[in-house]
């Protein structure tokens, strides 16, 4: 079973976790402090008739312990807040670096995604520590420790602690099995809402256009209203399940009461013993009065990480697919390679056998829709393969030191330098001039009014097909990576911009190995190895 993020996060955190049970264990002693302090102040008050010198020290000590109790929360919830920033910042760097992987670029669900999981589901996770963990510290530190004071002091009080604390925790089973299904379908209306709303913004100059922005507008309605109805039923369970708890705990105390009442009245129990378990019941039962609110929260928590889950934590590749070591003279080797797309009964494609030459150009051709992509994306790491060995050079066994270049890379609504750097400082101006120049853009740069600090919109939608082509394409010139993975450079361009691709490609030959998707003649006939679909599918190792 996987660890949820709360658990990884105090893992990786041990000082801190550290200091949570060291200040829950404070708090619980601190509450002991309090509790016993004020009833030795009210016996010698009310019923000793002190004096005020007399009961000066034992009022100094309940003062001190609620200072300590207020001083304790505070450093708790440091810690707590502390923790919850740590994960949020590591889950949006998560995301982040996936936008900005190859696969981030070509994943449109992932895109459309990307606003309420970088924002409502990460601040959901917020809730496992300012919700969740203080009352699993309280459940089980404070409870123990306090439950044991109780035993030593009056076992009967005791006893009626124990007998009535599984009553909460049956309780929450039972509102939780309705909660979890409550909460995952608010998450999902809240991402078709969000994903919608999206949409519709990025459609309305075309909707105006024709005329369809009333209908839409019905649509923005109703997708407001299905979102407000999901997440009212939410509350709905969450009230209910936090009144069912409340309403426990009340007749446990109540109970509790009574008994040490009664005994009182009748001379089995002593005044200071009596108010300090009475003063002890409340806080021994807090934890399980929050315990309601904490597990609705906890479950929106797990939602909100169940679909986040997938874009930070990506699927490692088993040793049996991919290996780290192929012949010398070779860059990489694929050999009985398999792929089946989730869901589907019958897979892609199975035996698959090439190897690409070290600082060659190879070129793949075959017919639009057998699997070449796919291929290509196993090949750069983005899949994971059914079957078969990818083997690499020794010199690629990371993905620092190779570049993918899909179709249609993917351009941000950022600066022109931003989207060829993909947002890293390091660059200096002189390469990324230079990588544009390899590609016949820098009359395009100089058009531009502000050259490269000039902001070119959500998708390159002020730029042409070919520039975006060859913008992507100067990614990979920049990072200067020994292996290139190009999916289709020249497809639906003009001639003049596919010449530009054709000689810059032809140029890296050498110094770079280039495995090329093309179905363009006259880069297939440059070419040094040349594959067809049908031997790569039939194993035939050319």
């Amino acid at each position: 079973m996987k660890q949820t993020f709360l658990f990884a996060t105090l893992h990786q955190q041990k000082h801190t976790r550290y200091q949570l049970l060291v200040t829950e264990f404070l708090r619980a002693f601190a509450i002991l402090g309090a509790c016993g302090a004020a009833s030795l102040v009210m016996d010698q008050v009310f019923l000793r008739k002190e004096s005020l010198s007399q009961t000066a020290p034992v009022l100094l000590v309940l003062f001190l312990m609620l200072g300590l109790l207020h001083i304790l929360g505070l450093r708790q919830q440091q810690l707590l807040q502390s923790l919850s920033g740590t994960l949020r910042q590591s889950v949006r760097n998560h995301l982040h670096r996936r936008l900005l992987s190859p696969e981030g670029q070509t994943d449109r669900t992932f895109q459309q995604q990307l606003l309420p999981l970088a924002l409502e589901s990460t601040d959901a996770l917020d809730a496992w520590f300012t919700k969740v963990l203080p009352v699993m510290l309280g459940i089980l530190i404070t409870m123990p420790c306090l439950l044991i004071a109780a035993f030593f002091i009056d076992p009967m009080t005791g006893l009626l602690m124990l007998v009535t604390v599984p009553i909460a925790p049956f309780l929450l089973y039972l509102i939780g099995r309705v909660t979890k299904e409550a909460s995952q379908q608010q998450w999902q209306q809240m991402n078709r809402f969000s994903t919608g709303l999206a949409e519709i913004l990025r459609a309305l100059p075309t909707l105006k256009l024709f005329a369809r922005e009333q209908e839409e507008r019905q649509r923005v309605k109703k997708l407001s209203r299905d979102f407000a109805r999901s997440a009212l039923r939410v509350l709905q369970l969450s009230f209910v399940s936090a009144f069912a708890l409340e309403l426990i705990t009340t007749l446990a105390i109540a109970i509790i009461a009574v008994s040490i009442g009664l005994r009182l009245l009748y001379g089995q129990l002593v005044f200071t013993s009596a108010f300090f378990v009475l003063l002890l019941t409340p806080e021994f039962y807090q934890p399980l009065r929050l315990s309601g609110t904490a597990f609705h929260s906890g479950m929106t928590a797990f939602t909100a990480e169940q679909a986040l889950r997938p874009h930070c934590l990506p699927p490692a590749a088993t040793a049996e697919t991919v290996e780290t070591s192929c012949p010398s003279g070779i860059a990489l080797a694929v050999q009985g390679l398999s792929f089946r797309y989730p869901g589907s009964p019958l897979p892609l494609f199975e035996d698959l056998q090439l190897h690409v030459s070290a600082g060659r150009l190879t070129v793949l051709c075959g017919p639009s829709g057998c699997g070449k992509t796919t291929l290509l994306r196993l090949l750069a790491g983005l899949l994971i393969p059914e079957g078969g060995q990818i083997l690499r050079n020794q010199a690629l066994t990371h993905a620092a030191n190779w570049s993918y270049v899909p179709q249609e890379p993917h351009l941000y609504n950022g600066t022109l330098r931003e989207n060829i750097t993909l947002f890293h400082e390091g660059y200096r101006e002189d390469d990324i001039r230079k990588a544009l120049s390899s590609l016949a853009l820098t009359d395009m740069v100089n058009r531009l009014p502000q050259g490269l600090d000039t902001l070119l919109g959500e998708g390159g939608q002020t730029l042409s097909q070919g520039q975006r082509k060859r913008l992507g394409l100067s990614r990979a010139l920049l990072q200067d990576r020994p292996l290139l993975l190009i999916d289709e450079p020249t497809a639906a361009l003009d001639e003049d911009a596919a010449a530009a691709i054709r000689q810059t490609l032809l140029s890296l030959r050498g110094a770079h190995t280039l495995f090329i998707i093309s179905h363009d003649e006259m880069l297939q006939s440059a070419a040094d190895q040349l594959l067809s679909w049908d031997d790569v599918k039939r194993g035939v190792d050319p």
